[in-house]
């Protein structure tokens, strides 16, 4: 018996945009049921954000951007 497999539909989005969206490391956590993008560029402290939808993800994602880019002085955060 193989193992069973979970929220196949929503890994898979998660995978799609984590290739669309650099900067982060995009994933469908299974135990947390929730989308989470965790920030690869230069912060001041880890930055994750978790969302029920992508959507949701997306909007926090850039939320988190403009944070970055304020407390830099209006400078972007990092380069892609």
């Amino acid at each position: 018996m193989s193992p069973r497999r979970w929220d196949l539909a929503k890994t898979a989005t998660a995978a799609q945009l984590d290739q669309v969206e650099p900067g982060w490391h995009i994933y469908y956590s299974v135990g947390l049921r929730r989308f989470v993008a965790i920030a690869t560029w230069r912060a001041d402290s880890p930055l994750q954000v978790r969302a029920a939808t992508v959507e949701e993800l997306r909007e926090q994602m850039r939320d988190a951007e403009l944070g970055a880019m304020v407390s830099l002085g209006g400078q972007w955060a990092w380069v892609a």
